[in-house]
């Protein structure tokens, strides 16, 4: 579930979200991820306003630096971007 934060438990939005991910060695992974967006519980998204996309993402681990995550992502849906990049860079604060 998502919410915009405007109009309380009305606005609840079904957005479900999958990782399928393998361990290629301690520090490399493989992932496959899906994304999407069906709209609020109270008035779901027509086929063609549906936000669905799948991603191919590649994970590196580092314990004393920045871990990264980078992919590519393919919209199934026609209220999907057609392809979209992503970068995330994380650090571990403990």
């Amino acid at each position: 579930m998502d919410t915009s934060y405007r109009g309380g438990l009305k606005s609840l939005d079904f957005a479900p979200a999958i990782r399928l991910a393998y361990n290629l060695s301690n520090k490399w992974a493989g992932a496959a991820e899906e994304y999407a967006d069906y709209g609020q519980f109270r008035n779901m998204y027509s086929a063609n306003q549906q936000w669905q996309q799948i991603w191919a993402v590649v994970d590196r681990k580092a314990e004393k630096w920045v871990s990264i995550e980078a992919g590519v992502g393919f919209g199934l849906t026609g209220g999907s971007d057609k392809v979209t990049l992503k970068l995330m860079l994380s650090r571990d604060l403990n």
